[in-house]
């Protein structure tokens, strides 16, 4: 009897260990899941991510709505298991009616503190599959007891949209329950987060959350889709979309294409709710916003995407946090043009092809100052009413690539950006320097260049678009440059990077990407000169080869020096900062003035 009594003491008080250590573990995680949803619900990226793995994917994942959905409503922690340094937690919100569980990973730091992780060792076990006649289902071992269920429909869903036999889908095809939030653009796979990632039922079952993913996968490889495609406003498209949407329809006949024209150049959230694609770069606001789709995985798992046939240039202006997020389409790349007449009556030699920024000031000088021009003494030396000059002054301060730019990993630093303000407010508003347009409004500025370097020019060298270059040039001779280097350097030509980006929020990522990478293949409106993403679409239409002689060879020596603006440089050289430096702040205070990314719209 003493050691039964001391057995039953000896279970209780264990029993007692592990309740006390679940609810302790229940108190962490609640208190880091509490804290995350503040953090998100405030648009806080910055102290949201804080606390999150810094693995790329999960950043990317995290952006998505489908993990968003349980910040906004009131996240509790049911359960909480200990496993060494990491906490398994089950999370339930509730949406009108319906409950809804997930899991949640953390790891316990060295201070005590937790960061959420995308997975935990242990928890998943060995990867297993069940076959049926439309291919494999694979999953996990934690996922067996679901997997009968959602074999049976997906058996259910491809019987009923397969009425034709499907010709046009792969098989066998594999289904992967995967651990991860992972997508993949392989003709013969999908993969769709484990229903314990997306959301069980109260009873534990999958939810309508993940039968409705799986249904939408299911139609998006097997089922007739539309597409819904966002067009910017514009008088003239980027590419000519009607007839490429054509063309892509014939080759997909299961896949038909809506071009939706939208109220401005960006997308409204509004507008992308119901839009599979649009035909612009995203925006830093949009990516923050969560509305964008990460392009990597589907990038990387297509064996038919020829990585290899895009200007690198191009290719690196689509990056954000690591990440892939749109399809290159083209790159504009200004130009900078000077007055002949302007050089001729100042006695001033013309620059060359590789100048140097030396070389340009004291042109401006020389040739405004100096010369007398038919319509009247010329008042800048310089002009440019964008922030193409500001960003290759910072690009090329303190240059140190020994090859091409686009191989050299140099970024862009606060200290080179500020710079390129210390020059600008140097020279800005100075009698035959550089023209100040702080003061204008948007509207003034954007007539800047019709109205002041038409007939009747006012800055002896500007920075133009190489579109009007045979208007300008009828009105009086120009000659073109690249941007100014220095003397070990060709100058560096900043790069727009033009292409097009999946909603977040589309069911038909598959197809979404075939369009995608359809669209790479047709070349740009001649009449906007912008350089073609892929050398081969380059070549057959010929892009290099029909630029004006002089234009050509301006072009053509800058693009090997050119840059991509990447998506985090992109707020730099504002209005803002410029007036900021004008109204005596310093260059290093102005260089940290931004717009604050909102976070999770």
């Amino acid at each position: 009897m003493l050691l039964l009594g001391a057995g039953g003491w000896l279970w209780r008080s264990a029993q007692n260990r592990l309740a006390d250590a679940e609810q302790n573990a229940i108190q962490l995680a609640q208190a880091a899941l509490d804290f995350e949803r503040n953090a998100y619900l405030a648009g806080d990226g910055d102290l949201f991510f804080s606390f999150q793995s810094n693995e790329p994917d999960w950043f990317a994942a995290q952006l998505s709505p489908l993990n968003g959905r349980p910040y906004r409503h009131t996240p509790t922690i049911t359960q909480a298991e200990q496993h060494d340094d990491f906490i398994w937690a089950n999370v339930q919100w509730r949406e009108a009616a319906q409950t809804f569980q997930r899991v949640a990973f953390w790891q316990i730091q060295p201070d005590g503190s937790l960061i959420r992780q995308p997975t935990a060792p242990g928890f998943w076990g060995s990867s297993t599959f069940t076959d049926y006649a439309w291919g494999r289902l694979r999953y996990s071992q934690t996922d067996a007891d679901l997997a009968g269920q959602i074999g049976d429909r997906i058996t259910e869903r491809i019987r009923t949209l397969c009425m034709a036999d499907c010709p046009s889908a792969e098989r066998p095809f594999t289904l992967s329950l995967a651990p991860n939030f992972q997508e993949t653009a392989a003709a013969d796979q999908l993969a769709i987060p484990s229903p314990r990632l997306v959301g069980l039922d109260e009873n534990g079952a999958p939810s309508e959350l993940f039968w409705e993913l799986v249904d939408g996968r299911i139609a998006d490889h097997f089922g007739q889709v539309t597409l819904r495609f966002g067009v910017p406003l514009s008088d003239y498209p980027l590419i000519d979309y009607e007839t490429a949407a054509a063309q892509f329809t014939a080759l997909n006949p299961r896949i038909r294409i809506e071009l939706v024209p939208l109220a401005s150049a960006q997308p409204t959230l509004a507008e992308l709710a119901s839009l599979d694609a649009v035909g612009t770069a995203p925006t830093a606001d949009l990516l923050a916003a969560g509305t964008v789709r990460d392009l990597t995985p589907l990038m990387q798992t297509d064996t038919n995407f020829d990585r290899a046939d895009f200007y690198e240039q191009l290719w690196q202006g689509t990056w954000w946090r690591e990440r892939m997020w749109f399809m290159p389409l083209a790159g504009r790349m200004n130009v900078i043009y000077y007055d002949k007449n302007a050089y001729r009556d100042a006695n001033q030699p013309e620059p060359t092809l590789r100048w140097t920024w030396q070389e340009m000031e004291a042109d401006m000088t020389a040739v405004s100052l100096g010369t007398e021009s038919p319509n009247g003494a010329l008042e800048w030396g310089f002009l440019d009413v964008g922030p193409d000059a500001l960003f290759s002054y910072a690009y090329n301060w303190n240059n140190q690539c020994e090859e091409a730019t686009v191989r050299c990993d140099q970024p862009l630093t606060p200290e080179a950006a500020a710079a390129a303000l210390t020059w600008y407010s140097a020279l800005a508003g100075q009698p035959g320097q550089i023209a100040d347009f702080t003061q204008m409004s948007d509207l003034e500025r954007a007539g800047v260049l019709s109205n002041w370097q038409s007939a009747r020019r006012r800055a002896a060298i500007w920075v133009e678009s190489p579109l009007l270059y045979e208007l300008r040039y009828q009105l009086s001779p120009l000659g073109v440059l690249p941007f100014p280097g220095s003397d070990r350097f060709d100058g560096i030509t900043p790069l727009w990077v033009a292409g097009a980006f999946m909603a977040s929020g589309s069911e038909r990522p598959y197809a979404t990407w075939q369009w995608l990478k359809f669209i790479t293949y047709q070349p740009p409106s001649a009449r906007f000169r912008l350089v073609p993403a892929r050398p081969s679409v380059a070549t057959s239409s010929q892009f290099w080869g029909r630029l004006p002689h002089d234009l050509g060879n301006a072009m053509r020596t800058a693009f090997p020096f050119s840059r991509p603006v990447l998506i985090e440089e992109q707020h730099y050289f504002a209005w803002e900062m410029l007036t900021a430096v004008q109204n005596e702040v310093a260059p290093e205070t102005a260089v940290q003035l931004r717009p604050r990314l909102r976070w999770f719209r």
